[in-house]
Order: C-alpha cells, then sequence, then structure tokens
C-alpha cells in the first residue's frame, strides 16, 4: 500500500520539478541579446545594465573549426575607453539554438556602467559567410545547473511513472 501512495508522489515531484527546471533554462538563455555578422569590423552596441557579459560565435552549422584567431576589442562610446575583453574559447558552453546553429563563446568581458559601446572585430579568414557574434548576459555554471536539474526531475517523473504503474498492477 506505501508503494502506492510513495511512487506517483515520486512522479508529481519529477513533473513538478521539470517544469520548474524547464522555467530556469529559458530565463537564463533567453535573456536579451545583441547580434550582429561577424565579418564587419566596428559595430555599436547599446547595453542597458551593468555586469558581466559574454560574446559567442554563432556558425549555422553542426561541424566544423570554431575560429580562434581574431582580436576583440571594446571601447566606451561616451570617454573612448577601453574594456578589457578576456578571449577564451569554451567548448563546455557551447549550445544549440531551434535553427541548429552551433553557439560557442569565445569571450567574456564586464562593464561597471550603461551606455554604447563600439565592438570591433579583426576579421579572421577563418569567418565564414553567416558567421555572427552573438553579445548575451554571462551564464556561468547557472546553464549547466539548469540542465542538470532538467536531466534529475525527468528521471523522477519516468521513475515514479514506471513504477506507479507497477504498483498498481501489483507487480511489486
Amino acid at each position: 500500500m506505501l508503494f502506492k501512495i510513495l511512487f506517483p508522489a515520486l512522479f508529481l515531484t519529477g513533473v513538478y520539478f521539470l517544469i520548474k527546471s524547464i522555467g530556469w533554462i529559458m530565463q537564463v538563455y533567453a535573456g536579451p541579446k545583441i547580434e550582429f555578422p561577424a565579418r564587419t569590423a566596428d559595430n555599436i552596441i547599446k547595453i542597458d545594465k551593468p555586469g558581466d557579459y559574454e560574446i559567442a560565435y554563432k556558425r549555422p552549422s553542426l561541424t566544423g573549426v570554431i575560429p580562434s584567431n581574431y582580436a576583440l576589442t571594446l571601447f566606451r562610446n561616451a570617454d573612448q575607453q577601453e574594456v578589457n575583453v578576456v578571449g577564451s574559447v569554451n567548448l563546455l558552453g557551447m549550445r544549440k539554438d531551434l535553427s541548429g546553429n552551433r553557439i560557442v563563446p569565445v569571450a567574456s568581458f564586464s562593464i561597471d556602467q550603461p551606455g554604447t559601446y563600439t565592438l570591433r572585430a579583426i576579421e579572421s579568414e577563418s569567418f565564414k559567410v553567416g558567421d555572427k557574434l552573438l553579445i548575451t548576459a554571462k551564464t556561468g555554471a547557472k546553464g549547466f545547473l539548469a540542465i542538470f536539474a532538467i536531466l534529475i526531475s525527468a528521471i523522477a517523473l519516468i521513475a515514479g511513472l514506471v513504477l506507479s504503474i507497477l504498483a498498481w498492477m501489483n507487480k511489486l
């Protein structure tokens, strides 16, 4: 009799946390994005709030090498002060969007005041037509934790459902 209560509770808990974790991953990756072609030299961007940001390389293909031999510089337009851009290709932070584009973080920067900035990208011969640079708020480990939460809650949902069916059929 205990299993007929315990396993459906596990199933309902899995459903609840799966919905919550999907909402959490949507909040992590659905923030404001600034996107522009990678082949343009100067891009003027407007950033509304201070914080940590990442520059990601967006390529519309599933295969191919992500270019790493380029230089990015960022200047605040108000006083032409250069913002430190740290280049580091993060293949573990790679993700795909619904169109099948690969998005790989390649640099990060931190700003202390909102405003208009100019991003200069020295073009690499590896840039292809259709490649884009994408500026988003830095997600850090939040994205990994959200995916991990989805996996754990999905396992709880499936295990609760299967064990509930077996318990109600008196097979346990």
